[in-house]
């Protein structure tokens, strides 16, 4: 048994583990700096959890996007209203040593912030599109919907961000 998972162990740090970058960065543009860390921790903890359901060869990081779309949905789905902690604004934000190393292909605030307006289907969407180059079959897996869901998210989305971005005429 130990040669078994110590194969696991060597194919999951080949085919995962490089794709820590990219799931946190859409784990931090799906949500906040705050969450970002627990939900790529959920992910990988998942992704670990069920690795042997996943097919050698085929796409890795969009099989990582889908388990971080799953663990994103059934974060809002347990969500429940906080009370605000009138103190927790004082508190230092957590520094993880790795964090700045993936923030380098940073969003800027205008567009994080148009982001922030989109319905989450299409901004799930569009950044799996946009920011992480995914094609629309592969979005369709992440998200468990048709290709032409997918087409008519990504297009609705830009087509809001586009409005959300331009300068108003005055």
């Amino acid at each position: 048994m130990p040669f078994k998972r110590a194969e696991r162990l060597r194919r999951f740090e080949e085919e995962a583990v490089p794709h820590l970058a990219d799931v946190y960065r859409l784990a931090r543009q799906m949500s906040d700096a705050q969450r970002a860390p627990d939900l790529t921790q959920e992910t990988y903890l998942r992704a670990w959890r069920y690795f042997e359901t996943y097919v050698g060869g085929t796409n890795c990081r969009a099989w990582l996007f889908r388990i971080l779309h799953n663990v994103r949905a059934d974060q809002l789905r347990r969500a429940r209203p906080e009370f605000e902690d009138a103190g927790a604004e004082s508190l230092a934000e957590p520094s993880y040593d790795w964090e700045e190393e993936f923030l380098g292909g940073e969003l800027s605030e205008e567009l994080e912030e148009a982001l922030r307006q989109l319905p989450e289907v299409y901004r799930w969407a569009v950044l799996l599109a946009d920011v992480s180059e995914l094609s629309y079959r592969e979005i369709a897996e992440v998200m468990g919907c048709p290709v032409g869901t997918v087409m008519s998210r990504v297009g609705r989305g830009r087509r809001t961000l586009a409005r959300l971005l331009r300068p108003e005429r005055v």
